[in-house]
């Protein structure tokens, strides 16, 4: 096509209506001969079945079905296009079902050379006899390569979507976070100006108290962002590394139901042991009294290092600019000034 050709200038070889007269005419396009024509002249000469193309000097055999709208501007890309679509489609062969890479490349270069032959038209018809012997010899590997290539597109579909629920969940938490900040911060002003008001008790340590209790709770908001991050995060690794293996020498790989979908009471940084040498814990074990309401020491233990350990899924660099902030305990001054402001 002409570079300095407008779209305006393009016309119907059958009917000769152009773009120019006919604003709203829509062309379409034979991948048989990647001639163009109105969408009108293909209803009137392909409606009844196949029939030669009316383009001077063509003669193929077209169907109505066939024809499309053309995505690229350069019909010889196009051309090219379909072509390579058509090649790969029969000269699957991965890397690992060759046994070095001289061999690989050899046969990419084939692959290439074969692609040449068909988009310039250079002895096609030996062309064609090959990609049919091809086809026919490695049927069975073709469609073993199909189904893994259609595996591995189904999985980075779905690690997409998981990626795509990672940033929800993430967005979420921060709109969850703010929303608690400014909830603490109210009641953390309400409990001082109360404390303040009573008279009963110091400033400090109520604000301390305050303080302490909100601090327990933010670190278990963001220790159940983290799990559900990270679960998403593994299953999105799961999801490639099956995509890798699925459809191998025909091997179909199922997927073990799971009803807690990977979730464990384990932990990767700390092993309960059954036994641990403390005075107490020996008392608490042989102590008739403490074991009637149900008491365990094992479940005690494991609630204690999980509380010990819950703080390593955090980073406290991030924190570190509000550490003066926190330890800080604000005045009478301060919640004076607050006060008047609010």
């Amino acid at each position: 096509m002409d570079p300095m050709k407008r779209d305006d200038d393009e016309n119907c070889p059958v009917c000769k209506s152009s773009k120019y007269l006919n604003p709203s005419i829509k062309f379409l396009m034979s991948p048989i001969c990647y001639h163009k024509m109105c969408e009108s002249c293909v209803d009137r000469i392909f409606t009844q079945g196949p029939a030669p193309c009316p383009v001077i000097g063509c003669g193929k055999t077209l169907r109505k079905n066939k024809f499309r709208k053309q995505t690229f501007e350069d019909v010889t890309v196009e051309r090219e296009v379909d072509v390579r679509k058509r090649v790969s489609k029969t000269f699957n062969k991965r890397r690992d079902d060759f046994p070095d890479l001289r061999e690989y490349n050899d046969y990419l270069e084939e692959v290439e050379e074969m692609t040449f032959n068909l988009v310039n038209g250079v002895d096609v018809a030996a062309t064609e006899a090959k990609l049919a012997a091809y086809e026919s010899a490695n049927r069975e590997l073709i469609t073993t390569n199909a189904a893994r290539a259609a595996a591995e597109m189904q999985a980075a579909a779905a690690a997409s979507r998981q990626e795509l629920d990672a940033a929800r969940v993430a967005r979420e938490f921060a709109a969850r976070e703010a929303e608690e900040e400014r909830r603490e911060a109210e009641e953390l002003k309400k409990r001082t100006l109360d404390a303040l008001a009573s008279g009963d008790r110091d400033a400090a340590k109520v604000i301390a108290e305050v303080q302490l209790k909100q601090s327990g709770e933010r670190k278990r908001r963001q220790a159940e962002a983290q799990m559900r991050l990270r679960m998403l995060t593994e299953g999105r690794k799961e999801l490639l590394k099956s995509s890798l293996l699925a459809g191998r020498r025909g091997e179909v790989l199922e997927k073990v139901w799971d009803p807690l979908e990977g979730v464990t009471d384990e932990s990767e940084f700390y092993v309960v042991q059954e036994h641990y040498e403390n005075g107490w814990l020996d008392n608490a074990r042989k102590d008739v009294a403490t074991q009637a309401g149900g008491y365990s020491v094992g479940e005690y233990c494991g609630r204690s290092l999980f509380e010990a350990f819950s703080g390593l899924t955090f980073f406290i660099d991030e924190d570190a600019e509000k550490k003066d902030d926190e330890r800080r305990a604000p005045t009478l001054t301060d919640l004076m000034v607050i006060d008047a402001v609010s």
